[in-house]
């Protein structure tokens, strides 16, 4: 795509999940030619499957924080005085 992006390999799942759409806009369309169409398609694969491994990324570091919990080496502790809460 455009020069001044990140490599796919390290953009962020919203980047993925917008190409992901943009590709899906054009197809759903319905009016490129087969062989844009098939390219689009495949794009769209590799995307989708990015996206599936950081989500399985995700759901291991959920699992893996859930299982410390429920086995008591994880607890909650009140934030640092100085902590600063960086609302988006």
């Amino acid at each position: 795509m455009a020069g001044t992006r990140r490599a796919d390999k390290e953009a962020t799942f919203e980047e993925l999940y917008a190409q992901l759409e943009e590709r899906a806009r054009k197809l759903e369309q319905g009016n490129l030619p087969l062989e844009e169409s098939l390219k689009l398609y495949e794009e769209g694969a590799a995307v989708a499957e990015k996206l599936r491994a950081i989500l399985d990324a995700a759901e291991l570091r959920v699992r893996t924080l859930q299982r410390r919990f429920d086995d008591g080496r994880a607890e909650l502790r009140e934030p640092e005085a100085d902590y600063e809460f960086e609302d988006e």
